[in-house]
């Protein structure tokens, strides 16, 4: 979400939010200025948390009457991170979130705030805290302080902390409206034809559209991987897969998100919400097996991914990682492929 132009992004965020009552309820809180001490925004990556959570803080800034703006310097200052009173701990750089950043975020905001009224924390992911940082921020959710609102987010709940949910208002972030995202992108400057070709697989994701729309470059080698990592048959072919996640460690997020989607789309199409021509792009022998492959089989393989992912982040040696998710994907595809 983040590659896409924030204040363009702004009014089709707030058509998403009418359309989900779970948001709505959420932002008028904050407009009225009754805001709990702690929220956790949950759902995949790319539905919009983070723009969601900077509307949330626009609206306790915001001067105008008709809260969030998005126009006025308040707004404007929180839209772009130079709101002094919010804090933002983003893993962007996909390494681990340290409790000495946590520390330092909940001693800044212990102190007076720079004008008269709230300070908020944005953090994201909340599964890139290490434990030791986790810890230390339940204790600020277990002790609040007045007039400071925590705006957590995670693409993985599974991966946070029970402790921490269970101190937090959920809310839980859901796909977009094919209307809603074609508007947002048209406002950031991409054709009609561009748009076409990503919406049908996007699944309601406006930062899975804005990946499909940034990856023209290295299409041909993500491609590939994918049609790889989705036509295993022996051991030999998990080799090979696996080996290329180690030569290309720098270029893993990119591969994993990849596969990652094209995963998820299947499961979209066996649960009835897309239809099957979206997987036009993906190996014939995929296609095939697609009648029969089963939800939690599907769920077995994006939770490999995701055990991939966290095992990354924590350090474990990158090649065991790999060849462990290959062995799962081998497994459930050899299972679908015998029936």
């Amino acid at each position: 979400m983040e590659q896409i132009n924030q204040h363009s992004v702004l009014p089709g965020m707030m058509d998403y939010e009418r359309i989900n009552a779970g948001l709505r309820i959420v932002l008028e809180q904050f407009r009225r200025g009754g805001a709990n001490h702690a929220y956790l925004l949950t759902g995949a990556r790319g539905l919009g948390k983070r723009t969601f959570a900077r509307v949330l803080a626009c609206a306790l800034f915001c001067v105008s009457p008709q809260k969030p703006c998005g126009v006025c310097e308040a707004c404007r200052r929180v839209m772009s991170g130079n709101e002094p009173d919010v804090l933002s701990v983003f893993a962007d750089d996909g390494k681990q979130i340290s409790v000495d950043r946590v520390r330092e975020v909940v001693r800044t905001v212990s102190q007076h705030a720079f004008g008269t009224g709230y300070r908020v924390v944005l953090i994201e992911p909340v599964e890139k805290m290490t434990l030791q940082a986790q810890n230390c921020l339940l204790k600020s959710l277990e002790e609040p302080v007045a007039n400071v609102v925590f705006l957590l987010m995670t693409h993985e709940l599974s991966a946070t902390l029970g402790t921490i949910a269970s101190r937090c208002v959920r809310v839980k972030m859901t796909p977009w409206p094919d209307a809603q995202i074609k508007t947002a992108l048209q406002k950031n400057g991409y054709s009609d034809e561009q748009i076409r070709k990503v919406l049908p697989v996007s699944g309601g994701n406006l930062g899975t559209a804005l990946t499909l729309l940034g990856e023209d470059e290295h299409q041909e080698g993500i491609r590939a991987f994918v049609h790889a990592a989705l036509s295993l048959t022996s051991d030999a072919s998990a080799v090979a897969v696996s080996t290329r996640l180690k030569e290309e460690r720098d270029q893993s997020d990119r591969l994993l998100n990849a596969l990652e989607r094209a995963i998820h789309q299947t499961l979209l199409v066996c649960t009835g919400v897309l239809d099957a021509s979206v997987l036009s792009e993906l190996p014939a022998s995929w296609q095939d097996i697609a009648q029969k492959i089963s939800v939690h089989g599907l769920n077995t393989m994006l939770e490999a991914i995701f055990q991939a992912r966290r095992m990354r982040a924590g350090q474990v040696n990158w090649q065991s990682t790999v060849d462990q998710l290959m062995i799962k994907l081998l497994e459930e595809q050899t299972v679908w492929q015998q029936l």
